[in-house]
């Protein structure tokens, strides 16, 4: 089986990394029939692995088995490596959930990530400093032949509409400069962290197809891994 590690990661807290990692392996597993493991690396909170906890307890046995979860696994510096060849090879995606620093968790993460999804908002200064997270792993990573890293792609996460002008003037900035802007936005939904980021169910069905909704999203993520 070939198996694709990835991640949706950021430099800094707040902008929705952990949540749309949990959709995805949650849509991946549930709703599309790949198998996943979700490995998180934020030590020392382990919020992903901790959030599967509270929500096991909702579940008696019989239902735990039923559903085939997909498992969470807490990983650190010295157990990183292992873990992933523990499951390499018998699972389609490795997703990978980074700190939101770059500190020695992210860089030690970012040895074994095949394909990164940068996520980032409208802030002037974020952009700026999304672009400039962008060139480190490019120069660090991408361009790097003892690296594994073979893609990187940014989107516009939290969305809010604005007017199209403003977007397009955004977006052709994006490409003035060589950086490599999805498609698809995640627009800012509250329901994303109330109901849809969970570890045992996917996004009810019928939900999110629609334009600049989560499925045609994870759509082409999809297409950029094939």
């Amino acid at each position: 089986m070939e198996t694709k590690i990835i991640s949706i990661v950021g430099e800094k807290g707040g902008i929705g990394k952990t949540t749309l990692n949990i959709i995805l392996a949650s849509e991946l597993q549930y709703a599309r029939g790949h198998k996943v493991v979700l490995l998180d690396v934020d030590n020392p909170q382990y919020s992903i692995y901790e959030k599967r906890q509270r929500e096991l307890e909702l579940l008696d046995d019989d239902e735990q088995e039923v559903k085939k979860l997909y498992p969470i696994e807490r990983v650190t510096l010295e157990t990183i490596q292992d873990t992933i060849l523990k499951y390499y090879g018998l699972v389609d995606f490795i997703i990978m959930d980074l700190p939101g620093s770059l500190n020695v968790e992210m860089v030690r993460g970012l040895l074994y990530i095949e394909h990164v999804f940068i996520p980032f908002g409208h802030d002037e200064l974020e952009i700026d400093s999304t672009s400039n997270f962008y060139l480190t792993l490019k120069h660090n990573f991408l361009e790097n032949d003892e690296r594994v890293l073979q893609s990187i792609h940014l989107f516009f996460n939290k969305y809010k509409l604005v007017r199209k002008n403003v977007f397009s003037i955004l977006r052709q900035q994006f490409t003035d400069a060589n950086l490599p802007l999805m498609q698809s936005v995640v627009k800012d939904k509250t329901i994303y962290k109330e109901q849809y980021r969970n570890t045992l169910y996917p996004i009810p069905q019928g939900k999110e197809w629609g334009n600049k909704e989560l499925r045609p999203f994870f759509e082409e993520i999809m297409q950029l891994l094939n």
